[in-house]
C-alpha cells in the first residue's frame, strides 16, 4: 500500500473556480465565502487611509464571527440569533433559541441558505442536543415543517448512553442539502462517529452518509488493521467545510485518529484521519483524499478549513485548496484531483518506543511552500531572552528527547515541536485573488510530554489516553523555551509557492522595552482576513491588539486596543450607506469605518 494516498475520481469536471455564490459586497459565509478565503472585494479602506479608522458602532453581547448578506448581519449571542442592520448595528430581529429547542448554540457561527423560488432564504444554526434550527432570514421566524431538524436520528441507536450528538462548526449548504460532520473528541475508541452526512433542508431527512472510517465495501477500506475500523468513532471535524458549487464538490479537513497518541489498536495509515477529503456534494460519494499525516500519533487534527485559491502555473489556471497543518506545513492541492501542485515527498521520521505501536516510517512534506514554522528544535535553539531562561530551558532540554520533525510522545520525556499547539494557527489563512497572495499565521511553540503505562485487561499493556504529563515547554516566566519569533504572519505567492514576506505577529512590550526584537505572542488564536484595498486585518494575539498590515509588504500600518482579545477573524463588507466596515468579535461586536 502506498503511504501517500491521492485517488482521482472518474469523470470529467469543469476547470472552474468558484469562490462565492453570494453578493460580492457582503460576508456571506462563516469564513467569508464558500471557499473560506476570508477575503472582501471591497476596496474603500487602503494602506493610505487605514490609520483613520474609527469605531462606527458597537453591540453587546458579542459572539462568533458574523455573516453579512443584503445589509443584514447575523450572529449568535447570549442564546439568541440576532440580525443587525449592518451599517448601524441596530437590531432588525432577535430569536431566542430556547423557544425552539434547549441547548446552546455552536460557537463557530451560522450558515445562510439563499432559498429556492418557493422557499425564502434562511439562516441555519446548530444547537446543543444535535438540532439544526432554520429561521427566515428576513423576519427571524422559525421555518414551518422542518424548522427544527433532529440530527441524532439514524446515528445514535448503537451509541452508549451519556453522549450527545454535536456539531462543532456551521453546516455547509449545497443546493438544498445541509452537510456536516460529527464532533468526536480526541480520546476513547468508542462513541459518536464523525461521519459526514447530508440532510434535506425541506424534509429534514438524511440523504447520504460518508464513513470517515471506511467500512467493508467502501473505497480505501483496510487501513486500520484487521478490526481497528470496528466501533471506532473518529475522525470527525471541527472546522467549516468548503463547497465548490460549479463542480458539485464539498471538502472536509478531518481530525486525528483516536486514541490520539497511541495507535496499537489501529495499525495502518488510518484513512481518513488527518486528511482532506473531497466528496460529491449531492450524493456523498468519494472523489479524492490527501492524507497529511499517516498513522497519526501526534494529535495532528487538521485545524483549518480547506481554503480555496487560484494558482497560475505554466500557463494554466489551477483551482486549488490550501491546507495548513499543526506541523507548520502548507499543502497546495489541485481542487479537482487532490494532486499536490508543488510536489510532495515522503521523508523518514523518528520511531516510537511505545510497546505495541509503530510510527509510520515516513510522512509527507511539500516541496513548496517552505514550512511556516521550524520543524524541530535543537539545543542551540533554546531561548536566550535572559540567562535564567537559557539555563532553565537548557536543563529541561538535556533531560528530554527531541529527534526532529514528527518526534512522537514516548516512554521518556519527549519534546514535540512545533507541537499540536503550534504550527498553522486555528481557523486557517486568507487568499487575495487580485494579488495572488495567500496569508497564513503560525506559532513556533513546543510541548513536553510522556506516555504512561497502565494496567490493562488485554495481553499487552495499554497507555494513557492523553499525554501524561502534558506541559507547555516554557521558562519560569511563562515565555516559550524555544528561541523567538513565537508567532509570525506570512504572505506567500500562490503561483510560485515562494514566501514574499514574513513578520512577527504580536508583542510582549516588557520584552521590547528590554531591547529584545519583537517576538510575536505565543498565545495566538487569530486568523487573517484580506481585502481588495490591499490590507490584512488580524487580531487574536494575547497583547489585545487588532492590527492592519500592508498586503504586499507585511508592514504593520495600524493597530488599536478594543479592550478584549479578538476571537476568530475580522469581517469586512460594504453597508447600504456605501461605507466599508471591518467588524471584530469577542465579548462585544465592534465595527470600524472611515470617518
Amino acid at each position: 500500500m502506498k503511504p501517500v494516498a491521492v485517488f482521482v475520481a472518474a469523470g470529467l469536471l469543469a476547470l472552474a473556480v468558484v469562490i462565492s455564490a453570494q453578493a460580492p459586497t457582503g460576508w456571506p459565509a462563516a469564513a467569508g465565502d464558500l471557499g473560506a478565503t476570508k477575503y472582501s472585494p471591497v476596496d474603500q479602506i487602503t494602506p493610505a487611509n487605514v490609520t483613520k479608522l474609527a469605531q462606527a458602532w458597537t453591540y453587546q453581547p458579542g459572539g462568533p464571527s458574523p455573516i453579512v448578506i443584503d445589509n443584514l448581519m447575523y450572529f449568535v449571542a447570549g442564546g439568541n440569533v440576532v440580525a443587525l442592520n449592518a451599517d448601524s448595528g441596530t437590531e432588525a430581529w432577535k430569536f431566542k433559541l430556547s423557544d425552539a429547542t434547549a441547548g446552546g448554540a455552536v460557537r463557530r457561527g451560522m450558515t445562510y441558505w439563499p432559498g429556492l423560488p418557493d422557499h425564502a432564504p434562511r439562516v441555519l444554526v446548530t444547537v446543543g442536543g444535535g438540532r439544526l434550527v432554520q429561521l427566515d432570514a428576513k423576519t427571524g421566524k422559525l421555518v414551518g415543517g422542518a424548522g427544527v431538524i433532529d440530527l441524532e436520528n439514524g446515528i445514535m441507536d448503537a451509541i452508549p448512553g451519556g453522549e450527545a450528538y454535536a456539531i462543532a462548526s456551521p453546516v455547509a449548504v449545497y443546493k438544498s442539502l445541509a452537510i456536516f460532520p460529527g464532533r468526536t473528541g480526541e480520546h476513547n475508541r468508542w462513541g459518536i462517529p464523525g461521519d459526514l452526512r447530508g440532510f434535506d433542508l425541506l424534509t429534514g431527512k438524511e440523504v447520504w452518509r460518508f464513513h470517515t472510517v471506511p467500512q467493508p465495501g467502501d473505497p480505501n477500506f483496510g487501513t486500520w488493521g484487521q478490526n481497528g475500523w470496528q466501533n471506532r468513532k473518529g475522525p470527525g471535524s471541527w472546522q467549516p467545510l468548503t463547497v465548490d458549487n460549479v463542480n458539485g464538490l464539498v471538502f472536509v479537513a478531518l481530525g486525528n485518529a483516536v486514541d490520539q497518541n497511541y495507535g496499537n489498536s489501529r495499525p495502518g495509515a488510518n484513512l481518513y484521519s488527518a486528511s482532506v477529503v473531497a466528496l460529491d456534494a449531492a450524493t456523498g460519494k468519494y472523489r479524492w483524499h490527501f492524507q497529511t499525516a499517516h498513522h497519526d500519533i501526534y494529535d495532528g487534527d487538521l485545524n483549518a478549513p480547506p481554503m480555496f485559491a487560484e494558482v497560475n502555473r505554466n500557463g494554466q489556471r489551477i483551482p486549488a485548496i490550501v491546507q495548513g497543518t499543526k506541523t507548520g506545513l502548507l499543502f497546495f492541492l489541485n481542487r479537482l484531483t487532490g494532486e499536490p501542485i508543488f510536489g510532495v515527498e515522503e521523508r523518514p521520521v523518528p520511531p516510537t518506543d511505545a510497546l505495541g505501536d509503530a510510527a509510520w516510517p515516513t510522512q509527507p512534506f511539500p516541496l513548496k511552500p517552505e514550512p511556516i514554522t521550524r520543524l524541530s528544535m535543537t539545543r542551540a535553539e533554546v531561548s536566550k531572552i535572559s540567562p535564567m531562561a537559557e539555563k532553565y530551558c537548557t536543563d529541561i532540554y538535556d533531560q528530554a528527547v527531541q529527534m526532529g520533525p514528527y518526534t512522537p510522545y514516548g516512554m521518556v520525556p519527549s519534546i514535540s515541536f512545533p507541537s499540536s499547539t503550534g504550527g498553522a494557527s486555528n481557523n486557517g489563512g486568507a487568499f487575495d485573488p487580485g494579488r495572488g497572495l495567500v496569508f497564513a499565521t503560525a506559532r513556533n511553540v513546543a510541548t513536553i510530554g510522556q506516555l504512561s503505562a497502565m494496567l490493562s485487561s488485554d495481553v499487552l499493556p495499554s497507555f494513557g489516553k492523553t499525554k501524561m504529563p502534558f506541559e507547555f515547554y516554557v521558562d519560569l516566566d511563562g515565555y516559550p523555551c524555544n528561541a523567538p519569533p513565537w508567532a509570525e504572519l506570512f504572505g506567500i505567492n500562490a503561483n510560485t509557492g515562494d514566501t514574499v514576506w514574513r513578520v512577527p505577529l504580536g508583542e510582549y512590550k516588557e520584552l521590547t522595552a528590554k531591547g529584545i526584537p519583537k517576538t510575536g505572542t505565543a498565545s495566538n488564536s487569530g486568523a487573517p482576513s484580506a481585502t481588495a484595498g490591499g490590507l490584512v486585518f488580524i487580531g487574536g494575539t494575547s497583547d489585545g491588539q487588532f492590527r492592519a498590515f500592508d498586503s504586499m509588504t507585511g508592514k504593520e500600518l495600524w493597530s488599536t486596543s478594543p479592550g478584549f482579545n479578538v476571537s476568530g477573524y475580522a469581517v469586512s463588507y460594504k453597508g447600504a450607506n456605501g461605507k466599508q466596515y471591518v467588524v471584530i468579535s469577542g465579548p462585544s461586536l465592534i465595527a470600524y469605518a472611515l470617518p
